[in-house]
């Protein structure tokens, strides 16, 4: 092992060096630039296959052909939209006076009485009176109980919004939750309900027209929009597959840099973050892989090579193939100096490993020299960089040697060529694990962390009962995404799952004896919903938990965002004559309109899971010995249920699951979450493209890389 002060003094002349050469915007303006450059991969036939989840995957994608290439600099505009003549609402509505006298004409008293009281009236009023949650709020209505009070509100409303420059930008905010709401989002922003308030905020700072004076929104694929680009740091996962694929060694998990596992996909930046522990523990990480590297496997020395010459190419490889992109001469001087500290040339190898897995141009992704870094708000990702985030995505470690080839020969700079090389990843058996992180994550198992059950219960749970729901977890997806058909649909309502001998008991099955089995369940358990990770991950210690379940099909399967009120007692009410049962506890907080809000939507939804328990086994009463109630019933879509099976096949009826599921595989692989203006455009085409191939989970992923926030970033103006 290298002197440790050896090893910190070039550690930190390493980071001084080299933080300066990873020039990397971390949030950025929204400016905008030409692109026409839209997804459009060809469509995966779903294979025919009943391989175990262990097998290769078949080959079941051919590169895309009704992709033009397009050019590296810049795309074809797009067909212009034939100019019809017509005047636009903007045009009709120039002369309020002309307008004042159309039989036609919608009046803004008229349009707020008709079109906005009912969206204030059922979105606002429960909290914004003077005596409900947002009481002390500068936005207090009264109820909608006639005309006296639909002008009243008017009023206040039009004064609201006219009281700071900045407030109607924030009326539209609050509902959508883009700013923090204490009573969560209300709607999107595609929605009739925003729509509604966006003509009223307009009408209300142009008054006296009849037609909408809002200006219109900007058509998708006008623009380029990356979003923001974090500099992120690698996964914990990732890092150890890196190693894996670069040096042939495994680490042990608790020398890894920390990835947090919480609500937020692992991929974020805020569960990677480096603290002053975090630095300590990358430098241990970075000793402790080069002490298990095989020297003499990784220096493979030419006989008319002296071993001076030897070790500085093997450098300068690793270097090449540490920071996925090639060195600059200011890097490569500094993986260079170990050799000339005096050290036997191994220990000096050694040492140069150590240097790279600290630098952060392996720790982290979209790194570059300064002189690589192009001075425009814009700019699209160099052919490394696409490699990198390609096989970080897809396979969940570095990229192989034909991604750094088409990288250096400039031949991942298409969406095409991107396209294909994604669809090659898909098929290779690795990608397995970036389909298990997601929906591990998605699903929200880290809540089995550490988690414990009533022993008077289930005296039989412990960690080898968590570790097996997780096993099933696993093998269910990988069966569906990676060696089934692929389809969302599949995912959702599959009977077939993995069973070992401690979930045959929560399934009710028999004994299969030794290892796992796959297993038909019954109509009762469709998909992954039903599954026992699911389940419990979404339960308490003795019993289920309906709103956990709830809000999770409210925020992860509709793409609804929950913020509770804030000061708002979150206790249930004890059981009583008149509340016997979980149901009829959380039914008492409909009462309250800070709670009802956010209960009449989430309760429904997680009472159809009532049946399941808190490990997820079957049941027919609640544990005080009542008759379980799991029916409800929905708005949007519209439909009533009896438990979980069929709220499932209500669901299915929605385009909005679709297009959530799409958006959370968007979110994972791009860092951070969408936002709704920003990437609004970029989720509808996904949207889009997952229904036209039927839900293909595979499709989607590729059609995810094709989109402007993994091909594009936004660069500072300035180097400092």
């Amino acid at each position: 092992m290298s002197d440790r002060t050896t090893t910190l003094a070039l550690a930190v002349t390493l980071a001084c060096a080299m933080l300066v050469a990873c020039g990397q915007s971390d949030n950025a303006n929204n400016p905008t630039a030409s692109n026409n450059d839209t997804p459009d991969a060809q469509t995966m036939d779903a294979p025919d296959t009943n391989t175990p989840p262990d097998a290769d995957p078949p080959d079941t994608t051919d590169p895309p052909q009704d992709v033009e290439e397009d050019s590296p600099d810049a795309d074809p505009p797009p067909d212009a939209e034939e100019d019809t003549g017509e005047d636009s609402p903007l045009d009709a509505g120039d002369d309020a006076d002309d307008d004042a006298g159309d039989d036609d004409c919608v009046t803004d008293e008229a349009f707020f009485a008709s079109q906005v009281a009912p969206v204030l009236d059922t979105t606002c009023v429960g909290c914004h009176v003077a005596q409900g949650p947002a009481g002390e709020t500068r936005h207090v209505l009264v109820p909608f109980d006639g005309p006296e009070a639909t002008a009243q509100n008017h009023q206040r409303v039009i004064d609201l919004i006219n009281d700071h420059p900045d407030m109607a930008d924030l009326y539209l905010q609050k509902p959508t939750n883009q700013v923090s709401h204490g009573g969560g989002q209300l709607f999107g922003i595609d929605s009739e309900q925003y729509n509604t308030l966006r003509q009223f905020v307009a009408r209300t700072q142009a008054p006296g027209g009849c037609q909408d004076p809002s200006p219109p929104q900007p058509e998708c694929g006008e623009t380029i929009e990356p979003g923001p680009t974090p500099l992120r740091r690698l996964t914990d996962s990732q890092y150890r597959n890196a190693l894996a694929d670069l040096f042939g060694i495994q680490m042990p998990d608790a020398l890894l840099p920390e990835t947090s596992i919480n609500e937020h996909f692992r991929t974020y930046t805020r569960n990677n973050p480096v603290s002053g522990s975090g630095v300590e523990s990358i430098m241990l990480a970075a000793e402790a892989a080069a002490s298990l590297i095989d020297i003499d496997a990784v220096r493979q020395c030419d006989q008319e090579e002296t071993a001076r010459q030897c070790t500085e190419r093997t450098v300068l490889t690793l270097g090449y193939r540490a920071y996925r992109r090639p060195l600059s001469e200011p890097e490569a001087t500094i993986l260079l100096r170990p050799l000339d500290a005096g050290l036997p040339l191994d220990d000096a190898l050694r040492m140069s490993i150590e240097l790279m897995l600290q630098s952060p141009q392996f720790l982290y992704m979209d790194t570059a020299s300064i002189s690589d870094i192009p001075m425009a708000e814009i700019a699209r990702m160099d052919d490394f960089a696409i490699a990198s985030r390609l096989s970080f995505f897809l396979i969940d470690s570095t990229p192989d040697t034909e991604l750094l080839q088409l990288a250096a020969a400039g031949e991942l700079h298409t969406r095409q060529q991107v396209a294909r090389q994604a669809q090659r990843l898909i098929q290779d058996p690795r990608a397995r694990r970036a389909v298990i992180n997601f929906h591990r994550d998605w699903i929200n198992v880290w809540r089995l962390n550490n988690t414990v059950r009533d022993p008077s219960r289930y005296p039989d749970f412990d960690e080898r009962t968590v570790a097996s729901m997780l096993t099933e977890l696993d093998l269910y997806v990988s069966e569906v995404v990676w060696d089934g058909d692929a389809r969302f649909e599949t995912l959702l309502f599959s009977d077939s799952t993995w069973i070992d001998s401690r979930l045959a008991a929560i399934y009710d099955l028999p004994d299969p004896g030794e290892g796992w089995h796959r297993v038909q369940l019954d109509e009762r358990r469709p998909g992954i919903l039903t599954r026992s990770a699911f389940l419990a991950a979404h339960s308490y210690a003795a019993s289920s938990s309906p709103v956990q379940r709830g809000a999770f099909v409210l925020h992860d399967m509709f793409c609804e965002d929950l913020s509770p009120p804030a000061d708002v007692n979150m206790d249930l009410p004890e059981p009583s004559e008149e509340a016997r049962t979980v149901r009829e506890r959380l039914e008492q907080h409909w009462t309250s309109g800070a709670c009802r809000s956010c209960h009449t939507r989430i309760d429904p939804l997680g009472f159809a899971f009532e049946h399941f328990g808190a490990v997820g086994e079957w049941r027919t009463q609640w544990e005080n010995g009542l008759e379980v109630d799991a029916v409800g019933s929905l708005e949007d879509p519209a439909g009533s249920f009896d438990g979980a099976a069929q709220m499932l096949e209500l669901l299915d009826t929605s385009p909005r699951i679709g297009r959530c599921y799409a958006r959370r595989w968007y979110e994972y692989a791009i860092g951070r979450p969408s936002e709704e203006l920003i990437d609004r455009c970029a989720v509808d085409q996904l949207a889009e493209r997952f229904e036209q191939t039927d839900g293909d989970i595979r499709n989607l992923m590729v059609d995810v890389v094709l989109t402007d926030a993994f091909l594009y970033r936004h660069n500072p103006t300035e180097v400092p």
